[in-house]
């Protein structure tokens, strides 16, 4: 029985109760801050019973210094949450206006940094004196081995101290030969038929650019060379484009065999004799690990309402509030069947639809808040926004070193019920992310709109920073990319079998896109596809219309995988792209990229690492008329290239891109040594009425290399009505936070 607080009895009062957490509190707890509660659970269970009581005054429950473990997912619901809900209008984008105090509110005690962490301590290491010998030679004699904790079944991660431990992975291998989503071929000894193959997992590229799978394997013929997994891949396992990849390179990783423990930080853990292996980074004097955690959950603190999901209405919780605490030490949420996973993928698999992947998960919320939060060393994504989001803010949080993705916004799939909008996603630092499922994003909307996503520093993806997207159209087949979550059953009869066919086709279906109308604005994005391919920093893809990509600072996205800086995809339309800085890119085929009819306006691409295959602004695969190109520079790599290009898809002969139908003037072009490098295009445009004002000329930037994209007297930009941009109000408005690098 939880002691009730000894202030519970002011029901009257006018002010926020305080109830405390320690990891030091004990039985005779109160909640006071000289007796707090040893747990989250028990206050919480104190708090309901305060309300049961009738108390409706808003509550803090304060969390002292200190590890606070969570054995299993603390739900948050009705019970929990205010009863009233805003009535104002919503704002064009965001959130709106704060109005008053949370309801509930986790918070940190002033000065102090609490850890909420799904992590049990992992204990009773003996070192290996009698290695299996399979152990490479390096580790014999460094590797400790201990018992799985009583009441686990199985984990996928595992940390110490100091963040994430790397699960023992070898170097790779190559297909031999194309496979299906639930075979491989495999060279001579690259896998074997391990007593305990159910635990081995292989990390493969299946046979596409922009995506990777974490697949168990179910068998291994060791003879005839071919695999089955336990769950399919997202694609055939097979060979990738060699412009993308160089055959004979690894596409395919095994992990947790103790064939590769070969390294500190490294570790194996075998179900079947219930024994952990472990080669520790950081040893205890006597050489044995410390600190080591094994985590219990996917997810720690789910925020959940009453989910109508066949229905058009949702009762979502509304007015909790996290404050000041670190989220850490979550599972990676496994793939371990087909029936929880096919057709559950949001856009090429890159998460899953509604699923526990993520530290803290909002599930039918509004008017929540996360301020001042960190989220970090944790197997799955940060924090998403699942189904009916509305009225959230995220703001002043950090997100790093996370298996998958830092922030996610999804919304219900294709159909008329559009309940995710209207979130705040604001200043946050978002780093070192998709460090396991490197296809994760730092921020992606998927059927999620008018929210509002500024002032964020999205720095070293495995792949794209910042998606939105919905990508999912009403004829796809139920085991199709995303096909179980349209709702076919809001899908008018004659839109069932529309498929992707151009902008008139998209207009019919648009109403079904919900990812619309989002405001991405003063970010900052560098290091973006530095593991995968075909990835870019800001990818607008198959969704809904007035989505704004403004004011944004892309910088020193080196990847040589990288095609485009910021990229429209597939059947992407009315999008706005204003006022972006584009500085040191690589960009292989583009550094602005188009497949639809979108506005790219006052845009700075400066100081390309390479020259673009496409041309610096690149028109491909659909018709794009209409399409506005004004008041842009472009500065040339040294070594040229085609400023615009009319790209067609591979076999396509018709039907495509035509600069001359788009509305493209006012332009500024420069090539350093080369005077006539714009000359042709010039010529071809004004033929036809287009470009009559664009020109020729050094923008003359005050300092680009230091970021100072003003321009000096004189510069021909000014002329052309060209607005000077401030990378300085791009990127977080604060550069002093804690990183945790």
């Amino acid at each position: 029985m939880i002691p009730m607080l000894a202030l519970f009895g002011a029901s009257d009062a006018s002010f926020a109760l305080d109830v405390y957490v320690s990891v030091d509190g004990n039985a005779e707890a109160d909640g006071s801050i000289a007796h707090p509660y040893g747990s989250l659970h028990d206050a919480v269970q104190a708090v309901r019973t305060l309300r049961t009581a009738g108390n409706t005054e808003p509550v803090v429950i304060t969390l002292r210094v200190g590890r606070h473990q969570v054995n299993e997912t603390l739900v948050l619901g009705i019970a929990d949450a205010a009863q009233t809900s805003s009535n104002a209008a919503f704002e064009q984008y965001g959130a709106g206006d704060e109005i008053g105090p949370a309801y509930l509110t986790f918070a940190a005690y002033p000065g102090e940094h609490p850890v909420v962490s799904g992590g049990v301590p992992v204990t009773g290491w003996t070192r290996l004196e009698s290695p299996p010998a399979d152990l490479p030679a390096t580790a014999v004699g460094k590797v400790w081995v201990t018992d799985m904790p009583s009441d686990m079944d199985r984990f996928y991660t595992l940390y110490d101290n100091y963040g994430r431990l790397n699960r023992a992975r070898n170097s790779g291998f190559a297909y031999t030969k194309p496979g299906s989503a639930r075979t491989l071929h495999f060279p001579q000894g690259a896998l074997r038929n391990w007593s305990n193959v159910e635990d081995v997992e292989i990390q493969a590229r299946p046979g596409r650019a922009w995506v990777i799978n974490m697949l168990p394997l179910a068998s291994v013929d060791e003879v005839d060379q071919v695999a089955t997994t336990s769950v399919s891949a997202t694609y055939p396992m097979g060979p990738l484009a060699p412009y993308l990849h160089k055959p004979g390179d690894s596409v395919v990783w095994v992990e947790n065999i103790i064939d590769a423990l070969d390294e500190p930080g490294e570790w194996v853990v075998n179900t079947q004799t219930r024994k952990i292996y472990l080669w520790p980074s950081d040893p205890a004097p006597d050489g044995s690990p410390r600190g080591i955690l094994a985590p219990t959950t996917t997810e720690l603190i789910r925020v959940e309402g009453v989910i109508d999901y066949q229905g058009p209405t949702d009762t979502p919780v509304r007015g909790i509030a996290f404050s000041g605490l670190t989220f850490s030490h979550a599972d990676r949420w496994a793939w371990k069947n087909d029936e929880g996973r096919v057709g559950w993928g949001m856009q090429h698999d890159w998460d899953m639809f509604d699923r526990p992947t993520a530290l803290l998960r909002f599930r039918g919320a509004e008017d929540c808040r996360v301020t001042d939060c960190t989220f970090i060393n944790s197997g799955g994504s940060g924090l998403r926004m699942d189904l009916h989001a509305q009225r959230n803010r995220v703001v002043d949080s950090e997100f790093a070193h996370l298996g998958e993705a830092g922030i996610l916004l999804a919304g219900y799939g294709p159909g008329t019920k559009d309940a995710n909008h209207h979130n705040d996603i604001i200043n946050n630092h978002i780093h070192h992310f998709s460090e396991i499922t490197w296809h994760s994003p730092g921020l992606w909307a998927w059927q999620s709109g008018h929210n509002r996503m500024v002032h964020n520093e999205l720095h070293h993806s495995g792949y794209a920073a910042v998606l939105i997207t919905t990508r999912v159209e009403p004829d796809r087949s139920l085991n199709g990319e995303g096909g179980r979550t349209v709702r076919r059953h809001e899908i008018a009869a004659e839109d069932e079998k529309r498929t992707r066919g151009g902008y008139e086709s998209w207009k019919i279906r648009e109403r079904y896109n919900h990812a619309r109308h989002n405001l991405l604005e003063h970010n900052e994005i560098s290091h973006a596809v530095e593991l995968l391919s075909d990835g870019n920093g800001i990818y607008v893809s198959g969704t809904g219309t007035g989505n704004i990509v403004r004011y944004n600072y892309l910088h020193d996205n080196l990847a040589h995988s990288l095609p485009a800086a910021i990229r429209c995809d597939d059947d992407q339309h009315e999008t706005l792209i204003y006022g972006n800085v584009l500085y040191n890119n690589a960009g292989f085929s583009a550094a602005i990229a188009s497949k639809g009819v979108n506005d790219i306006i006052n845009n700075f691409i400066v100081a390309p690492a390479v020259v673009p295959r496409s041309g610096y602004i690149s028109f491909e695969w659909a018709p794009v008329a209409g399409s506005k190109a004004h008041r842009n520079i472009i500065l040339s790599h040294p070594d040229g290239g085609s400023a615009y290009s009319e790209r067609l898809r591979s076999g396509q002969t018709s039907g495509g891109p035509k600069l001359v139908s788009t509305d493209m003037d006012s332009n500024l072009y420069y090539h350093p040594t080369n005077p006539h490098w714009i000359d042709d295009h010039l010529i071809k445009m004004r033929a036809v009425g287009k470009e009559d004002a664009s020109l020729f000329g050094d923008p003359l930037f005050t300092d680009p290399g230091n970021g100072d994209f003003t321009f000096r007297p004189g510069s021909p930009a000014v002329v052309l009505g060209i607005e000077s941009l401030d990378v300085s109000k791009m990127g977080r408005t604060s550069k002093d936070s804690v990183d945790h690098q």
